[in-house]
């Protein structure tokens, strides 16, 4: 009978905690989506693609607080910068690739994805501004990391104005999906039975995590001619 009563007492919790989350997270993601109902069932594709793209965007999202706090005193913590940026790299690129998939899935006609609905108007509208920023900030630091000012103070000047604009843009993109991201990734880490292919998405996510650290690293062996050496 204890095992009959698990998976519902299981499922019970799960629930109060989504709506604990929801409660939390509803009135500010609002702000940005406007009322809108997350309740609709979609197909598993679908919910394993969301539940993927949200489980990377929270690890992202951790990544992208240690990179915003070296800016505390990034002179002092520009090495630090360095590396959390190239980490944050595989995580991007697997992001975008999961939206990607969406994108496509919904505007050639999937009848799974369409049948899921479009993301709130707002962030549709700044998707594409989203990926063209988050990729000049990643380039342009990737520039400064291999040359330094070696080609002029230009690419300091695009790093600095592109984050400008990628933050402003990714305050709207984290505030809209507050209150979906957290429930998705919480039940993907106790819903049972799991939705298939759990294993895959989490060594997804942790091969993109391996493979920034490893970006990372490099950053020991290659002294970038942008770091400026103690004392100078």
């Amino acid at each position: 009978m204890p095992e009959q009563l698990e998976p519902i007492e299981s499922s019970s919790t799960r629930a109060a905690a989504e709506a604990r989350i929801q409660s939390w997270t509803r009135p500010f993601a609002e702000l940005v989506t406007g009322p809108q109902s997350w309740g609709r069932r979609a197909a598993a594709v679908v919910e394993a693609n969301a539940r993927l793209t949200a489980t990377t965007g929270i690890a992202l999202l951790a990544l992208l607080a240690v990179e915003g706090a070296t800016l505390l005193s990034i002179r002092r913590l520009l090495p630090v910068h360095l590396a959390v940026g190239l980490m944050l790299i595989p995580p991007v690129l697997l992001k975008l690739a999961s939206t990607g998939r969406r994108f496509v899935g919904y505007y050639l006609g999937d009848a799974r994805y369409r049948a899921a609905g479009p993301p709130p108007i707002l962030l549709r509208l700044i998707g594409p501004l989203v990926v063209l920023s988050t990729v000049g900030l990643l380039g342009t630091g990737v520039e400064l990391w291999l040359f330094g000012t070696r080609f002029g103070d230009i690419w300091l000047t695009a790093h600095r104005a592109t984050f400008v604009l990628w933050f402003g843009l990714m305050a709207i993109h984290v505030v809209g999906h507050l209150e979906q991201a957290p429930t998705l990734v919480l039940r993907d880490a106790v819903e049972r039975p799991a939705l298939p292919g759990r294993a895959g998405r989490r060594a997804w996510v942790i091969a993109a995590l391996v493979m920034g650290a490893a970006l990372a690293a490099s950053t020991l062996a290659w002294q970038s001619p942008f770091v400026v050496p103690p004392g100078h």
